[in-house]
């Protein structure tokens, strides 16, 4: 039980709250009060927390402990890491990620795992980018592989794979059509057609108009890439997808379907695939990273 403590202590000093520790540990606030209380009754009933202004932090004693706490629950996670075999029958990887890379790049990727890891059955769960995060921190996914900005998380390792570029799908008789590029100042007053709250990308587009004080005309909200694409087909408004998305549904720059596809020409792109993993992975994850990094270095 004293490690059940510690981690919570630990979490609370990360998140500062109690209504935030709550909801990440997904316990009841007073269950939180509760651990707090026997980890101080454990040393001596030494105060480890004290509020200061609407955040808790730690006490000097609470700062003393914290870094020892932090080494009893990695050294908790590396004894599990320590007793897990290698890949074998009946395994399972269970990978987090997005639609569009769940078509388009994870594939290729899972054939090289399973070429080398045949016994090792695989489970893709798909969510929003922020969805992943929680689930991966909570464990039940071994890995999320996600489209976002650099990702900087205590406890978890980052692998960035690649840059991503993005694409601006319009009627192919549209005004802006002939331009060798869209910008953010390009879509005043435009109708766009987006993928819904959660997806990175349109938040990443809804930030860069925002900071050009370019105000957002959502008309569309879909779930799904091929909405989005038969809706500007329609000519209903401008879709916003990675170039990776576009290329996989072989959608060309003049095609026959009435849409002409331009690069997003934003300056400050940052947008990456990325694999996100508990810093002490298992083997699977371990052959997963290491397979992508040979694949993507590649450039393959």
């Amino acid at each position: 039980m004293e490690l059940l403590y510690l981690r919570t202590f630990c979490e609370l000093v990360k998140w500062g709250t109690y209504t935030r520790t709550a909801l990440e540990l997904d316990y009841a606030q007073s269950s939180i009060s509760n651990h707090i209380q026997r980890l101080e009754q454990l040393y001596g009933g030494q105060r480890l927390l004290v509020r200061s202004g609407n955040r808790v932090v730690p006490t000097a004693a609470g700062n003393r402990l914290l870094p020892y706490a932090r080494q009893m629950l990695e050294l908790q996670q590396t004894a599990h890491q320590a007793l897990q075999a290698p890949c074998q029958q009946g395994d399972m990887l269970i990978i987090g990620t997005i639609e569009s890379l769940s078509l388009h790049i994870l594939p290729e990727l899972l054939e090289l795992f399973r070429a080398e890891h045949p016994q090792c059955k695989v489970r893709i769960v798909l969510a929003s980018e922020p969805e992943l995060l929680v689930q991966l921190q909570q464990g039940k996914i071994d890995v999320a592989f996600i489209l976002d900005v650099p990702v900087q998380e205590e406890a978890i390792t980052t692998t960035i794979l690649f840059a991503v570029e993005m694409m601006v799908l319009l009627p192919a008789d549209h005004a802006l059509s002939e331009q060798t590029g869209v910008t953010a100042a390009d879509l005043e007053g435009q109708p766009l057609i987006l993928t819904e709250q959660g997806c990175t990308y349109r938040a990443y587009l809804l930030r860069t108009m925002q900071k050009a004080a370019i105000a957002a005309d959502i008309r569309w909200e879909m779930a799904g890439m091929e909405a989005i694409r038969q809706a500007v087909e329609k000519r209903w408004g401008i879709g916003f997808l990675p170039l990776y998305a576009v290329q996989g549904m072989r959608i060309q720059q003049d095609s026959s379907e009435g849409i002409r596809v331009l690069p997003w020409a934003q300056p400050d792109m940052n947008l990456y695939t990325q694999l996100l993993y508990p810093t002490q992975p298992g083997k699977s994850v371990e052959a997963l990273v290491r397979l992508s990094r040979l694949k993507f270095a590649s450039g393959s």
